[in-house]
């Protein structure tokens, strides 16, 4: 009995383990690593903008309507953001080489398209405002993007 009792206990930590794991290189959200270029987003040249904001969205994507959303509103809202969505069917090479995994996924871009902020599935306006704003935003009149150095 107590070696039944025992095995369970240890199927049931390496499971946990083994899940912690996996949410940790798939995580929800990351502080982000890596650059886009011009190609990537689908033009020849861009205007230096304060911040892109891209979304990777599939056809049928339920969640992804709602993540359009809440870029556009945050975009209208906050001066000099720059959205681009990219169909990861479509573009399966971008969505490869900055390891797309699900969507929708999104990223916060530095003006020099570095990432510095990415998250999967469906994150909150709060959660997108803050890696686009820093963590002061709130009550700001007149919203600016953060500066990252480099």
């Amino acid at each position: 009995m107590l070696v039944r009792i025992l095995v369970a206990v240890a199927v049931s930590g390496a499971t946990i383990a083994l899940a912690v794991l996996w949410r940790r290189r798939e995580g929800r959200f990351d502080e982000g690593s890596g650059r886009f270029t011009p190609a990537d987003l689908g033009v020849v040249k861009i205007d230096r903008p304060s911040a892109v904001l891209v979304e990777f969205y599939g056809e049928d994507c339920a969640p992804c309507v709602t993540v359009e959303k809440r870029i556009g509103k945050i975009a209208a809202e906050v001066p000099g953001v720059q959205v681009v969505s990219i169909d990861a069917g479509a573009r399966m090479d971008v969505a490869d080489r900055h390891e797309v995994r699900r969507v929708p996924t999104v990223f916060v871009l530095d003006p020099d398209l570095h990432v510095i902020w990415r998250a999967s599935g469906v994150p909150s306006e709060d959660a997108i405002r803050t890696a686009l704003l820093g963590p002061d935003w709130a009550g700001r009149p007149s919203p600016t993007p953060r500066r990252v150095s480099a």
